[in-house]
């Protein structure tokens, strides 16, 4: 870090000089033209400006064909680009992709977002990331993963209390769905780390970035227990109403807990995070009381109420990373 003393000229403007090394490196002499812009902590960000600044610099990475490591690895490996914020993904090799190959690696570039195969041929599969990693909000996607995984649990339940637990295909289809936000938000959290323009753009800084990426993971574990939770319920289609109306008020005070979950960490509003620690011990006794219940389903009813107490707990880790500081 550089400390530098501010100059006054003209008695109404104050002026600064810029590292030398910082001009060199960045190929700035007199004239050139820099951008300013004040970052969400108070600061200012200074970033050279370019003839072809409008034009979205990209970048590419090339994954050889067949996979250099163990097993069938292409998958994960495309995965790793994109989260680590590569715009062009092509895997290329030597010879004829298969056909079962070339089927894993378009199905591994559809399920992530903004992804699309733009060019392919015999041996190569070329994909391009379309999407401004500057252009969708954090946390717009975090909340957007959040209500999917609310839907998930809410369904469930209705689904219990109306006596059909048939149809729960369309859970793991949102699960998958919420896969591929995490994901995204995953790529846009990490850009923002790696390029601090971006993170002025949204708003965050440094710890805000950390946050967002626990968080999201938390959301994205929430999102497997509403899966398994659905699978729970399948073997409590007969139980009896007095134990099934607990279970739904148990769920409502749930849904609760992760509306305000939300709202305390997309808005940095601690007394809010500490309604949810209140709901949450609340939500701990309504547990604990139907895990008492006398029932042949008993086996059933205690791991529907693991799988409850597990999403909670995500909910509550969540609300952790909200700190008193971030009040006014």
């Amino acid at each position: 870090m550089q400390v530098r003393r501010l100059q006054e000229m003209g008695g109404a403007t104050l002026l600064v000089s810029l590292p030398k090394e910082w001009t060199r490196t960045s190929s700035l002499k007199k004239g050139s033209v820099v951008s300013l812009e004040e970052s969400a902590d108070g600061g200012l960000m200074i970033y050279p400006v370019r003839e072809s600044s409008d034009t979205r610099s990209e970048k590419e990475i090339s994954i050889a064909y067949p996979s250099k490591y163990s097993g069938n690895n292409l998958a994960n490996e495309i995965t790793g680009a994109y989260l680590f914020g590569y715009d062009l993904i092509k895997i290329s090799g030597d010879r004829r992709i298969s056909v079962e190959d070339r089927e894993k690696i378009v199905s591994a570039i559809k399920l992530l977002i903004g992804l699309v195969v733009v060019e392919e041929d015999a041996t190569t599969i070329t994909s391009q990331f379309l999407v401004d990693n500057t252009a969708v909000e954090p946390s717009k996607i975090f909340r957007r993963i959040s209500s999917i995984v609310r839907a998930m649990i809410s369904d469930t339940l209705k689904q219990l209390t109306s006596g059909d637990v048939s149809k729960f295909e369309s859970v793991a289809q949102r699960d998958d769905e919420v896969d591929r936000l995490h994901f995204l938000l995953v790529r846009l959290i990490r850009t923002a780390i790696r390029e601090p323009r971006a993170a002025g753009k949204f708003g965050l800084s440094s710890i805000d970035c950390l946050d967002y990426r626990v968080a999201a993971s938390s959301l994205e574990t929430a999102g497997d227990y509403a899966t398994e939770l659905s699978n729970a319920v399948c073997d409590l289609a007969s139980i009896d109403k007095k134990t099934r109306d607990k279970m739904v008020e148990i769920n409502d005070l749930l849904d609760v807990i992760q509306a305000n979950t939300v709202r305390s960490f997309t808005q940095r509003d601690f007394t809010l995070a500490q309604t949810v620690f209140a709901d949450y011990k609340r939500f701990e006794d309504l547990l604990a009381e139907l895990r008492k219940t006398k029932s042949d389903f008993l086996p059933s009813i205690l791991h529907f109420v693991d799988t409850l107490e597990r999403i909670a707990r995500c909910q509550r880790d969540i609300a952790d990373l909200v700190s008193p500081m971030d009040m006014d």
